[in-house]
């Protein structure tokens, strides 16, 4: 029911649409056709009223020279050579008619129309249009002051002029009504294509409500423009909605799997104080230690996830700041000075003097000894660590290179991963977290992160980073 519904609301869409289409067609055709009618019939009134006015004209100047006698004698000559339907009639006060061509029902009919002498006062001219509705006939009367009291009418038929118009109308009337039928029709089938993708998108959209199934995607079609474009780009945000899920699902996994261990131990050395039948108060001191070293190991990992989320947001707070890279450095090897030497690992700074960057430089330091902390992990004893920085045409290089286990081809795109521990990392102590917070970091301030690796030689992490002023 809900699918019929839907289906329904989608057709009527197309449907409104095409209605709007053919409606603005219409009103366009209407106004054209409008426009042509009057310009027509403007035209034909026009013809007719010069005709009668080069009539009238000469009359006038008939009458002018031999009075009515001469009107009735020119107009007597021309009705013999001419077919057209000319009337003439020379009317003065209360209508009293001097001379007429014919009787006509058309000189009532004017006469019934108008009043002539309310209407022609200070010897003005007239035009009117009769109708007779039994005939279907017409007439076009023009009205000319004579002098005197007197008045020339001439009267012509203008039927034919009438039946074009008429004969217009009615085929204007047989080519606009099936127009309309076939731009309803076309307008409906072109609007269906037109939004095809928008239902494909709706279909995709209820298919992934109903069954869950984010692997589905709208189809592809050959669709240009702004329709084609919103479902690419619907896919692609499906993309990225699925690989976030995976991405969390996964990191879900690694957290659990990662907070077992110390959870355990937190848990195990609270219920071995409790077992205690009587403990001393070096018991109970090193049970509260262990809970507190467990702890704050918890509490750094989540520290650490909610940065990196903070980071992927891309709302990583910075205080920037002018970092001397020498010095950074030097702060890093002198706090895992202590580290390296129980290692028997040699630590180096080989970064140029002076070398400086505009950076946060608490965060900076984190990044570069996450660096360095995993370096000592995977270094065998009786090598050494570097710590190199060198200028870039736009920025500067910094470097941490060990000589120790190195990274398998399988393993090396992952190692950015949030919790991800290669095999070889399992036996020591960490997070999984290292590298991706370092490689947050290098983002944030706007930086690139890259590794080279070689198996059993030993392995180079360097991040490049916008010098000042770029």
């Amino acid at each position: 029911m809900s699918l019929r519904k839907n289906r329904t609301i989608r057709l009527s869409f197309s449907l409104r649409l095409a209605i709007l289409y053919t409606s603005a067609l219409c009103l366009s055709l209407a106004a054209v056709l409008s426009v042509t009618y009057q310009m027509i019939r403007h035209v034909a009134k026009s013809r007719d009223q010069d005709v009668i006015q080069a009539q009238t004209v000469q009359y006038k100047s008939i009458f002018e020279q031999g009075g009515v006698a001469a009107v009735s004698q020119y107009f007597n000559q021309l009705i013999g050579t001419s077919s057209e339907k000319t009337f003439v009639r020379i009317i003065g006060e209360n209508d009293q008619v001097y001379f007429v061509t014919l009787s006509h029902p058309f000189w009532n009919l004017l006469d019934q129309k108008t009043n002539l002498w309310s209407r022609l006062s200070y010897g003005a001219a007239r035009w009117d249009e009769l109708f007779r509705d039994t005939s279907g006939d017409s007439w076009m009367v023009g009205t000319t002051p004579l002098g005197s009291g007197l008045y020339l009418q001439v009267g012509r038929s203008n039927t034919e002029s009438r039946l074009v118009l008429t004969h217009f109308r009615k085929t204007v009337l047989k080519i606009i009504l099936p127009a309309i039928a076939l731009s309803l029709l076309v307008g409906w089938l072109m609007t269906r294509s037109a939004v095809a993708p928008l239902r494909a998108l709706i279909d995709t959209l209820r298919n992934i409500l109903t069954t869950g199934d984010l692997q589905q995607r709208v189809p592809a079609r050959a669709q240009q423009g702004e329709l084609g474009e919103l479902s690419t780009m619907f896919n692609r945000m499906l993309d990225e909605n699925e690989q976030l899920i995976r991405d969390s699902r996964e990191t879900l996994d690694n957290v659990a799997h990662d907070l077992r261990t110390p959870m355990t131990h937190l848990r195990n050395s609270a219920e071995q104080a409790l077992l205690e039948s009587d403990p001393t108060r070096d018991v109970l001191q090193n049970a509260l230690a262990d809970c507190v070293e467990e702890s704050e190991q918890i509490l750094q990992m989540l520290n650490l996830i909610m940065d990196l989320a903070e980071a992927g947001a891309g709302h990583m707070n910075l205080t920037l700041e002018s970092v001397s890279l020498r010095e950074l450095a030097d702060e890093v090897i002198e706090l895992y000075t202590l580290v390296a030497e129980d290692q028997g690992i040699a630590l180096k700074n080989e970064v140029l003097t002076d070398l400086t960057v505009n950076a946060d430089r608490l965060r900076l330091r984190q990044c570069l000894a996450n660096l360095v902390d995993n370096a000592l992990k995977y270094s065998p004893k009786n090598t050494t660590v570097t710590i190199s920085g060198t200028v870039e045409e736009d920025g500067v290089k910094l470097s941490v290179s060990d000589q120790g286990i190195g990274i398998t081809a399988e393993e090396l795109p992952r190692i950015w991963d949030r919790l991800y521990r290669g095999e070889q990392s399992r036996s020591t102590s960490g997070l999984g977290l290292g590298l991706s917070y370092a490689q947050a970091i290098i983002a944030a301030h706007g930086g690139t992160v890259d590794v080279q690796t070689q198996l059993n030689q030993g392995s180079t992490f360097t991040f490049f980073l916008p010098s000042i002023g770029n």
